[in-house]
């Protein structure tokens, strides 16, 4: 099946649709075992803070019940906010996510850019570039070498012994997310890919390895356009439904993007815009095969068909009406291709 089913979570849980937080994970950590045993590929953990609707903090922690939770899933922390964290701590536990995964960890890290976050956290924004290149090179030291000093503007490192090592050999791999040429030149330098927000920071990415003598690697697997995607028989019941949710998050992401001329975000009033402009997307099966089959066209080995079940605090009768039609009438399609292939 040269296609991948993959699930993104940000575990928003809105005041005005709550479920008490025990409940609401006890129920996300239920879905993702069941997406395990029906073939999922990946699940996809968001990190911000400070949100009055208890968007996910850490995604390490939630991997590492994850792991204990499932067998074959891929786990990715995306974006983790790695300035915010020791880099050696990181380390640490992202280490231990990859020994309980037996090696499914996936890490895509990034600098971060909302100020609310810096403060809490008594760090200065300034300081985020300069912090995250310190802190990529810290973490493969740690899990690369027996023991290692680290002298650095932020970090001053001694007789650093980091165990246990992760699964993963050489070690998992880091992808670095950004916006920005620096963040293309800093992934080029430090991580093992890169994960922009907006195509155009390729080409810096490219450039800067090509300067340094090095080859990119595989491309990270990563669902693009439409931002959410939903399975329904009748796509215009659905939404109905799923319409007041989609409107929430997407005001509440572009909230902190509205200024930022480098994003699509921006503060709406009216849902069916976003269903209108394909951003939010409610498929029968069949255009849902027939979505996964043009991703084949376009990505290759890399096609991916990603899944926002929760997406603003959306009920789990309602995500799990969608994903047993991905599991009924959208995945056995593109396994029966693959085994006449």
């Amino acid at each position: 099946m040269n296609i991948l089913f993959s699930l993104i979570y940000d575990l928003r849980n809105p005041p005005q649709w709550r479920l008490p937080f025990d409940e609401f994970y006890r129920k996300f950590l239920d879905q993702v075992a069941w997406a395990d045993a029906h073939g999922f590929d990946s699940v996809l953990l968001s990190e911000h803070h400070f949100e009055d609707d208890g968007f996910l903090p850490s995604p390490l922690v939630l991997g590492a019940a994850i792991a204990a939770r499932t067998t074959k899933i891929r786990i990715a922390p995306m974006v983790t906010l790695l300035s915010l964290r020791h880099p050696v701590q990181f380390a640490e536990e992202a280490a231990l996510v990859d020994i309980i995964s037996g090696g499914r960890l996936d890490l895509t890290v990034g600098a971060g850019h909302h100020d609310a976050e810096f403060e809490g956290y008594g760090i200065p924004k300034r300081e985020r570039a300069g912090r995250m290149e310190e802190a990529l090179q810290i973490v493969k030291m740690c899990w690369e070498k027996e023991e290692f000093d680290f002298e650095g503007r932020y970090w001053q490192l001694r007789n650093v012994r980091m165990t246990p090592k992760p699964v993963q050999r050489p070690r998992p791999r880091i992808v670095l997310g950004g916006n920005s040429e620096g963040a293309a030149h800093r992934a080029a330098r430090h991580a093992d890919g890169f994960a922009p927000s907006g195509a155009q920071w390729l080409e810096p990415y490219h450039d800067e390895l090509d300067r340094l003598g090095k080859q990119p690697g595989s491309p990270f697997p990563r669902a693009t356009q439409p931002f959410f995607l939903h399975v329904a028989r009748d796509p215009d019941t659905a939404w109905r439904r799923i319409a007041p949710h989609a409107l929430y998050e997407w005001n509440e992401y572009s909230r902190y993007r509205v200024n930022n001329p480098n994003t699509s975000f921006k503060l709406i009033e009216d849902a069916d815009w976003l269903r209108s402009n394909g951003i939010y997307t409610v498929l029968t099966p069949e255009a849902t095969v027939a979505l996964g089959i043009e991703r084949q066209k376009t990505d290759g080995t890399n096609a991916v068909l990603g899944f926002r079940p929760l997406s603003g605090g959306l009920p789990f009768d309602l995500a799990q009406e969608s994903l047993d039609l991905v599991i009924s009438d959208v995945m056995p399609q593109f396994l029966a291709e693959h085994h006449s292939a």
